[in-house]
């Protein structure tokens, strides 16, 4: 039999028993769904990542203050302070622009509408330090916190929250009873793991540290973090630990005692994330797998059954002259045309699956020719894998046995 006769006796047949073959196929279906949504989600995510860590800056080290346990207890805070800051700046030459940052909770509002997102307090440098850019209007500038300007930059959350589609340059709103003046929309940042990267305002330090609610802190130069971006050629890992040492020596930590600071490396996020990322894939993909395998073995379950009820035809077949290949590839081709079109309907649906998820995630949907690929290989490897046992089966037939069975 030529191919095109395969295919169009395998169409013939499977049309026949179209119910049963749409049942028979749900496994694969599954199976390959679950590929593309797992290709789509990895490769959504991995742009978003890409993208905050552009937005963060692949040079920055972030230093903050941390509680120390000892024996159960906890032990004092290590205070970060302007004094460290200048500190950093005269004597680590490789950092290249550094800003201060306080951070809270504060209520804005925005004629009759409100929000409560964080607000940072830092310097004007600290557009510098994580390349940050505005989709309207403009950071604020050095003369604007020496001076405690009321200045306010949102992001992009933030905006829409209280102006919706409208522009809130220049509008004023008050944070915290303070009146203040919007003079910017941070670019969008997006949302990875559920946290959204937008819901925050950044006010210059001066400003937030005399109009602002200070949380936990003790006095007017404690700062919460203090933001770094290293010189390009600079060695990272030396620079860093430049930075450790010499905030060891300023708060007096001897060697041997656990540090009472973290160093904030954004190239630390990106493995965590691609760790979690390669759990989730591998859990994933193995529960594809195991769909396959069950859709596989359904198929083999209901070709088995078919050459049962076909056995009379098989014989006829035989006694006009079809060799033991031809049957095989009859009953083989059946499998395989059933196993792409399940294979087809299920890519269909992983597409919908991937778009529905990269909506809810925030990301965008990243479907690359390997799921493709994949879909297709895997498609076509459970039709011949599941489809040759009854298809041999089909061809040992003796064809005067099958002839004699009703």
């Amino acid at each position: 039999m030529t191919p095109a006769a395969l295919l169009s006796e395998a169409v013939t047949s499977l049309r026949l028993n179209a119910l049963r073959s749409a049942l028979t196929a749900i496994g694969v279906i599954i199976g390959v769904a679950g590929i593309i949504v797992l290709g789509a989600a990895g490769g959504g995510a991995e742009k978003m990542v890409e993208k905050q860590l552009s937005a963060m800056g692949a040079d920055t080290l972030i230093a903050s203050p941390i509680k120390v346990t000892n024996a159960g207890q906890r032990g004092p805070v290590v205070q970060l302070t302007d004094e460290d800051v200048r500190a950093i700046a005269e004597r680590v030459p490789d950092v290249r622009h550094i800003s201060r940052e306080v951070d809270g909770n504060v209520t804005i509002i925005a004629g009759n509408k409100s929000w409560t997102p964080q607000y940072w307090g830092v310097d004007a440098a600290y557009a510098d330090v994580f390349n940050v850019t505005t989709s309207e209007g403009r950071f604020f500038e050095e003369r604007e916190v020496r001076s405690g300007a009321k200045v306010i930059v949102l992001g992009a959350t933030v905006a829409e929250k209280l102006f919706g589609s409208g522009s809130p340059v220049d509008q004023m709103v008050r944070m915290g009873g303070v009146p203040m003046q919007v003079i910017g929309v941070r670019s969008q940042l997006g949302s990875v793991g559920g946290q959204d990267f937008d819901n925050h305002v950044i006010v210059p330090i001066t400003t937030a540290r005399s109009r602002l609610p200070q949380e936990d802190r003790a006095s007017a130069h404690q700062l919460n973090l203090i933001d770094m971006k290293v010189a390009p050629d600079a060695d990272r890992g030396a620079t860093k630990d430049t930075i450790l040492a010499l905030l060891r020596q300023r708060k007096h930590i001897h060697e041997g005692e656990q540090d009472r600071f973290d160093m904030f490396d954004p190239t630390q996020f990106v493995e965590l994330m691609n760790a979690t990322q390669t759990t989730l894939s591998w859990l994933l993909a193995a529960t594809a797998a195991i769909s396959l395998v069950v859709g596989g073995v359904g198929i083999m379950n209901i070709m088995l059954v078919s050459v049962t009820e076909r056995t009379h035809e098989i014989g006829l077949r035989m006694a006009i002259g079809a060799r033991k290949r031809d049957i095989l590839a009859q009953f083989l081709t059946e499998a395989v045309v059933l196993c792409l079109a399940a294979g087809a309907v299920g890519f269909a649906l992983g597409v919908a699956g991937g778009y529905g998820v990269a909506q809810v995630a925030g990301w965008p949907l990243i479907i690359g020719p390997s799921s493709v690929v994949i879909a297709v290989l895997s498609s076509v490897g459970v039709g011949v894998l599941f489809g040759y046992l009854p298809a041999r089966r089909a061809a040992a037939l003796n064809p005067i046995d099958a002839l004699r069975r009703e």
